[in-house]
């Protein structure tokens, strides 16, 4: 038998209208500005659905309503086998008819980056609710996002939000290039282009006094020998040496042969365990007679 022509309770247009609009008040009422930050594929694996060098381009304003109200969600802080974890969880619920507004798709997408001022802190999408509520006078007003605090791993981050962009600056491992012949200043933040390679990097830092240019963002391996040229303060340098180093930006830490002593401390680790543990063989099992 069919449903009851009289009640149409699932294609109502007015009050699927009605519907949109107290949920997107709501959420402006009771949510919180945030940055939607949308994620840019540029080496796509095609097999694992994976981008190791992803870019964040933009940053688009918009209200979201947290639906964690009793605080972080996940397994919060613990200590694994690769050290002190974070994997504090957040759900955020965006009105559709806001979503679309921003004119950047159908929909949010997992990858893309959410930063809360709040807290101060930047998460990824990793999971889009799109039928939340369920089917309520057949409107489907809301999209619910989990997401998790975002581990930075190397990608592109300019967004012209300061707070963001800074992240990168602070967080990206740095390759240090020893310079001669150097002309002009290598400016913070420009780009640098190996004249043989065509290699492209991010200036870091220009050290003139030892001609140390730090780069972050390598798109791969420049050739001892070559110019590089800064695209906007048109310096140039002869690339000569390579030093190591396992630093982020923000301390710019150079570790060479003369000064490793200074920031490994594994030889101090290995004197002290001696003293601790006895893996002789008439001690197997380190026990303390």
């Amino acid at each position: 038998m069919p449903t009851n022509t009289y009640f149409r309770n699932f294609d109502a247009r007015n009050e699927q209208e009605l519907l949109h609009s107290l949920v997107t008040e709501s959420i402006q009422i009771y949510g919180h500005d945030v940055n939607y930050i949308p994620r840019t594929l540029v080496n796509e694996d095609t097999i694992l659905g994976e981008d190791s060098i992803s870019e964040y381009k933009d940053a688009y304003s918009i209200e979201m309503y947290i639906k964690s109200v009793d605080g972080f969600e996940g397994e919060g802080d613990l200590v694994s086998k690769f050290g002190l974890e974070i994997r504090d969880q957040i759900v955020f619920s965006v009105a559709r008819r806001a979503f679309e507004g921003l004119d950047i798709g159908v929909r949010p997408k997992e990858g893309d980056l959410i930063y809360f001022p709040l807290t101060e802190k930047l998460f990824q999408i990793m999971f889009v609710e799109h039928e939340t509520p369920f089917y309520q006078t057949g409107a489907l007003p809301t999209f619910d996002l989990t997401c998790e605090l975002f581990t930075y791993s190397d990608e592109k981050i300019d967004t012209g939000v300061e707070e963001v962009d800074v992240i990168e600056q602070k967080q990206s491992l740095v390759r240090t290039f020893e310079l001669e012949s150097v002309s002009g200043t290598f400016t913070e933040g420009e780009t640098v282009t190996g004249g043989t390679s065509s290699k492209t990097a991010e200036v870091a830092r220009w050290d003139s006094s030892t001609s140390y240019l730090y780069l972050i963002n390598l798109t791969g391996n420049f050739s001892v020998g070559e110019i590089l040229t800064g695209a906007d303060s048109l310096a140039t340098g002869t690339y000569s040496v390579a030093q190591s180093t396992v630093e982020t930006a923000e301390t710019l830490q150079t570790i060479d042969d003369s000064t490793s002593t200074q920031v490994s401390s594994n030889k101090q680790f290995e004197i002290d365990a001696d003293s601790v543990f006895d893996f002789s063989e008439s001690n197997p099992f380190g026990e303390n007679p």
